[in-house]
């Protein structure tokens, strides 16, 4: 299951209400740019603590910046999405791979 969120409280809620499934936690559209790559990195690390037992699959949105998802990487982050050109999306990928990270393709929304 895959649930976008902005908040704390939204994961925590997305979390209690999936108990038994697997879940995915997306940032908003674009979240990179308009919220910056930090504030994904600490809303995982509230959640790790908040959560110890569970590890959702935590996707930051890049947009097409390439320089956003190479950020999320060094920081720690393993999975981000990124519609960037396919040199852009190469160049990221090697990054992605040295940091164990990878780039997902976004999903359609209905």
């Amino acid at each position: 299951m895959i649930k976008r969120v902005a908040t704390l409280a939204e994961a925590a809620a997305a979390l209690q209400a999936c108990e038994a499934e697997e879940l995915e936690l997306w940032s908003p559209e674009n979240a990179a740019e308009i919220q910056g790559v930090m504030w994904f990195v600490m809303l995982q690390r509230a959640l790790n603590s908040a959560f110890p037992d569970r590890q959702p699959r935590l996707v930051l949105d890049c947009g097409n910046r390439g320089d956003l998802a190479v950020e999320a990487f060094r920081n720690g982050l393993k999975d981000v999405a990124l519609a960037a050109s396919p040199g852009v999306t190469a160049k990221v990928a090697d990054v992605a791979l040295s940091c164990g990270g990878r780039i997902i393709q976004n999903p359609i929304y209905p």
